[in-house]
């Protein structure tokens, strides 16, 4: 189990983030602190911090607080400058409002994967395709595939989640967050320049649900 510790967050910011956890249908369970720490039986390996992004919070102490727990980081940022955080020092994401329950969970998930904390040893294995976390590679059939950053980026999220269906506005928030803010026409674009990289005779990874977006198929196992 994931556990989502929401530090020090106002209750009207805390229970949307709650019901999005318990409602996610993932193996998530969230708790509610008032300072970064790290309760008794947790595994930090297993665990994200969700902070507030408000100078009130001393936002910079908490986080470099929490890299030095282990804990990866999601920051909810509204309003707040963060060209004074350290972000090298550990695993870290924001969040920007208005609030969306499937891009939350998203990130949390990614979270933990860049972490490493999954069961298998940073690996993601569906059928054929297999992803390795920690070298970045992919391959199919055991044959090595080229891809791009956000390519890779694209194939971890739909595998590490095969058979939910992610709209392409979930796809651009998440995989392109800040770095793009253009329409969601690029995730087709790489959506079919992936597919062409990992596609073969037999298989055919990633499913298109019309005019709400991309899943990876459950059947290539």
């Amino acid at each position: 189990m994931t556990t989502v510790l929401l530090i020090g967050l106002q209750d009207h910011e805390a229970f949307p983030l709650e019901a999005a956890i318990r409602t996610s249908g993932l193996d998530l369970a969230p708790i509610r602190l008032s300072e970064v720490r790290i309760p008794d039986g947790i595994d930090a390996r297993r665990s994200v911090a969700v902070l507030p992004g408000t100078a009130d919070f001393e936002l910079n102490e908490r986080v470099n607080t929490a890299f030095g727990m282990g804990l990866p980081v999601l920051v909810i940022l509204p309003g707040f400058d963060t060209r004074d955080l350290d972000v090298s020092l550990g695993n870290i994401d924001f969040y920007f409002p208005p609030f969306r329950a499937e891009e939350f969970i998203v990130r949390i998930g990614l979270l933990i994967a860049r972490s490493g904390g999954n069961d298998f040893d940073n690996v993601v294995q569906q059928g054929e395709i297999r992803i390795d976390l920690e070298r970045y590679e992919v391959t199919v059939s055991g044959r090595k595939v080229n891809l791009t950053f956000k390519e890779y980026e694209l194939l971890r999220l739909l595998a590490s989640n095969p058979g939910h269906v992610y709209s392409r506005e979930v796809l651009l928030q998440t995989v392109w967050a800040y770095d793009y803010y253009g329409g969601t026409r690029t995730v087709d674009v790489h959506i079919r320049r992936l597919r062409g990289k990992i596609n073969d005779v037999e298989h055919r990874f990633i499913e298109t649900v019309w005019n709400v977006g991309y899943r990876f198929r459950t059947d290539n196992n």
